[in-house]
């Protein structure tokens, strides 16, 4: 099967294109209990204790769980998709994730970043059209 968009279209079954929202619910899901998780772990250092905190931390949970979560979905998608398509497009969490920090953390994405993200996704789509 040839990695072009042909190849794309072919794959996007029921089950790989579930499979394809779970990863990106999943691993911006990962990144974001992990952000909140250390922030509340704070500088401390990293000793039995710290991992402790970390082990019963609800958001550090929530965020090893996505890492669960993102993992079967992968396997999923690898299963259906060849790997050199399927993985660029994974940075479409690039722009959920960072649509997620601004809107919890309430964090800013400068023009200069928010330009990186835009080329990410006109790559992403460059590789999604490929053999067009």
């Amino acid at each position: 099967m040839s990695a072009g968009h042909g190849a794309l279209r072919s794959s996007l079954t029921p089950t790989a294109l579930a499979a394809w929202t779970f990863l990106i619910l999943f691993e911006t899901l990962a990144q974001i209990a992990l952000k909140a998780g250390g922030d509340r772990l704070g500088d401390g250092a990293i000793d039995p204790a710290w991992f402790m905190a970390a082990a019963t931390d609800p958001w550090v949970v929530a965020g090893v769980l996505g890492y669960v979560g993102s993992f079967v979905a992968w396997m999923v998608i690898l299963d259906r998709i060849p790997l050199s398509l399927g993985f660029p497009l994974t940075s479409i969490c690039y722009v959920t994730v960072s649509a997620a920090s601004v809107a919890i953390f309430h964090e800013e994405i400068g023009a200069l970043r928010g330009l990186g993200i835009v080329l990410i996704m006109v790559g992403v789509i460059v590789i999604g059209s490929e053999g067009e």
